[in-house]
């Protein structure tokens, strides 16, 4: 039998939705290694006319030079009276051209993980053929966007509690929202054993499954492994698969303070920041990486991760049971996700290097069991195996 056809809209608009997206498509590979074929759509660069395409293309620098500009776009469309325009404004802007797609791909689900590509596929797809299901997977942790709750889908899963009580003040029906985490590698998985990852690799060679460590590896082995120090105190500063943030200010002044650490810091695709990061002189142990596929081998071997408060980067984290010091967020969008790491007591809020110094020097005096504390809330509260349960229902959606 032919493999059912699932179209999944997603964008380039900062690398979490895509992450979302390619989560989704390993699970099902894994989960259903024949039962489907997996069709990924950027919905601004493929059914958004000019110069609305050109979104992705524009919200680096945007959200990098403007950000309060953003949080302002974010806070005017999010409130009673301004979401129903901003929703018809933006189905009526991409309708015709997700409904293009849809013809084109024919899928038997639609799927979209972009609080901006929701309402519109979704009408679409109902005018094409009402029998069509349509599920949004939601990629932020806590106070989200009213525009995630615009689309009349048949499925809502969420990251946390507190999406899903936002998505009931916004009046989405509760009995089709599920609570089941946010959508991460599936590495991060406790099903995915050693065994299973030779497997999958075999199954999907350009897959970031044959990447990564078992995980039950312990830190130390990981550490040695990966070129470092085995017995060192390690922080990860990542910026997100875009190298965004002011990492090099924080690690030059982590390094400066001459504490008994090691720096392991992720640029992403942020060629011109590892460049400069490689021709920096370090007094301490610093290991400076660009984009990577084996991101889970890099959690588990820390410490302490050092990021913006991206949702993708913070739950997979805390998958890998480790405390966070968030080094800023984007207003409006990423302030909910700060909540949710404060409110879970996985970790804390630092804006300046100066700040975050101060939080390691004190987190490193002997004794001190917050980080201890942070770690086994960071176990409570992580969702590892997320994607396999989205999958699942997504699954009992088309049987």
């Amino acid at each position: 039998m032919a493999p059912r056809r699932i179209l999944i809209f997603f964008s380039d608009t900062g690398g979490g939705h895509r992450a979302a997206a390619n989560a989704l498509t390993e699970a099902f590979h894994f989960q259903f290694p024949t039962r489907y074929e997996i069709n990924k759509v950027d919905g601004f660069k493929e059914c958004a006319p000019f110069p609305l395409s050109q979104i992705p293309a524009t919200y680096f620098p945007l959200t990098t030079y403007t950000p309060q500009l953003w949080g302002g776009l974010f806070h005017s469309s999010n409130s009673r009276l301004t979401l129903p325009p901003s929703a018809a404004m933006d189905d009526a802007l991409l309708r015709r051209g997700c409904a293009r797609v849809i013809r084109q791909r024919k899928p038997d689900l639609v799927v979209s993980v972009h609080p901006l590509i929701n309402r519109a596929p979704c009408n679409a797809l109902k005018e094409w053929n009402p029998y069509i299901p349509f599920a949004t997977v939601v990629t932020d942790l806590f106070d989200v966007h009213g525009m995630w709750f615009s689309a009349a889908a048949d499925l809502m899963t969420v990251p946390t509690q507190g999406a899903f009580d936002c998505g009931v003040r916004w009046g989405f029906p509760p009995e089709r929202m599920r609570v089941v985490g946010q959508p991460i590698a599936l590495q991060f998985a406790p099903q995915f054993n050693a065994s299973s990852t030779a497997s999958f690799a075999a199954q999907t060679p350009n897959q970031n499954a044959n990447q990564a460590a078992a995980p039950n590896e312990p830190p130390r082995a990981l550490r040695a492994r990966l070129g470092l120090q085995p017995e060192t105190f390690t922080l990860l500063l990542v910026g997100g698969g875009e190298g965004m943030g002011p990492l090099r200010a924080i690690a030059r002044a982590l390094d400066a303070a001459q504490l008994p650490i090691q720096l392991v810091i992720i640029a992403g695709r942020n060629e011109p920041l590892r460049a400069q990061l490689e021709h920096d002189a370090w007094r301490g142990p610093v290991n400076v990486q660009g984009f990577v596929n084996n991101m889970p081998d890099w959690l588990r071997a820390s410490d302490i991760v050092i990021t913006k408060a991206g949702p993708g980067t913070i739950m997979e984290a805390l998958a890998a049971g480790k405390p966070l010091i968030l080094n800023g967020n984007l207003p409006g969008q990423e302030e909910g996700n700060v909540t949710f790491v404060e409110q879970s007591g996985v970790g804390v809020l630092r804006t300046t290097p100066e700040a975050i110094v101060k939080q390691i020097r004190d987190w490193l005096v002997p004794d001190n069991r917050a980080i201890a504390q942070m770690q086994a809330n960071a176990r409570r509260v992580a969702r590892p195996d997320a994607a396999l349960e989205i999958v699942k229902l997504l699954d009992a959606l088309i049987h």
